[in-house]
């Protein structure tokens, strides 16, 4: 290995090519392109990035020049990690990659714990509806609803609502609709407090015949009736 990086044609500082990255930290800097040529036990290289000289320091790319001497490289964007290895090292030796399947189980692991967190405020938020918005009074007669939250794949949250009514009865028909409505809409800014998304409420009668259906958008703070009974 000493031998290949001695034949190299000019003293190199390494630099990575072919990776993004982040917008931490970024500065101005002139550059000087002159056409610079590597050659490795005499023959040139070829580059994915042109060469240049920076403050009498030559730069070339660091994965083109590693591959070339039998190295292989690569760029863990969560830990913001270079690895390499040779190419004939055995898998379970390459500690690069053992950090690297760490990184990705530690991710997984923050995953996991996001969903129990979040499935956690959902049984939390369906027990406080179920506790401050069990009943509405203002019509013929209290109607009496129980909850089940869920959270859909764009994240939107979805509510259901089952009374304890037929929605052929007056006791649905004789609502206040204006009120009714005023009451979904404090049921969504209880669970907006919580949630940062859109709401799709759907409202169920005693033989889980649909009822009605509102959406609330959070970013117009807006109920919009999608279809009532």
């Amino acid at each position: 290995m000493k031998r290949k990086i001695i034949t190299l044609s000019v003293v190199i500082t390494l630099l990575l090519s072919g990776f993004a990255f982040g917008s931490d930290y970024s500065k101005k800097i002139t550059v000087y392109f002159k056409n610079i040529k590597v050659s490795l036990n005499g023959k040139n290289l070829n580059f994915s990035n042109e060469p240049f000289i920076y403050e009498g320091t030559t730069y070339v790319p660091l994965r083109d020049i590693s591959e070339s001497l039998g190295i292989n490289v690569y760029w863990d964007e969560k830990s913001k990690s270079i690895y390499m290895h040779r190419n004939n090292t055995n898998y379970l030796d390459n500690s690069y990659e053992i950090e690297i399947l760490k990184n990705q189980l530690r991710e997984k692991e923050r995953e996991i714990e996001k969903l129990r967190d979040d499935d956690y405020n959902l049984d939390d938020l369906e027990e406080k509806l179920e506790d401050d918005y069990d009943e509405y009074t203002r019509g013929y007669r209290d109607l009496e609803f129980t909850y089940k939250l869920s959270q859909l794949s764009n994240d939107d949250i979805r509510v259901k609502m089952y009374g304890d009514f037929d929605k052929n009865s007056s006791a649905w028909d004789d609502r206040n609709k204006s009120k009714f409505r005023d009451f979904i809409e404090d049921i969504c800014r209880e669970i907006k407090k919580e949630f940062k998304e859109d709401i799709e409420i759907i409202v169920y009668d005693e033989d889980r015949d649909r009822c009605a259906e509102y959406t609330y958008d959070y970013s117009e703070r807006d109920l919009d009736t999608e279809y009532e009974y």
